[in-house]
């Protein structure tokens, strides 16, 4: 399977619960609490997808960010998410925000 289908194709999962996995990030240190059990986890806000890294003991948020193609974020992504807007579609923004 080529590499860009893995982020397209997904198969029925095995598991009979989905749930979400926090990765722990190894050094990070809170910079409110001091404590080192940082994780960083996919999230959907109002903002569309993104990648929060959070400390685990005071909930304070170290960093937000877009996902890219390896984090795998969000599941079922269109094709073309990455993509640059074409010049119309610029064009098109841009008239939205003047009036």
């Amino acid at each position: 399977m080529a590499q860009w289908e893995k982020r397209f194709i997904y198969s029925r999962p095995a598991e009979e619960r989905v749930f979400l996995s926090r990765t722990p990030v190894p050094g990070a240190v809170c910079e409110r609490c001091g404590e080192s059990e940082i994780a960083r986890y996919p999230a959907a806000n109002h903002q569309g997808p993104r990648i929060i890294t959070r400390c685990q003991s005071c909930f304070h948020i170290v960093s937000v960010r877009r996902p890219v193609a390896d984090d795998m974020w969000p599941p079922f992504r269109a094709v073309a998410y990455d993509w640059e807007p074409s010049f119309a579609e610029r064009r098109g923004r841009d008239e939205q925000t003047r009036d």
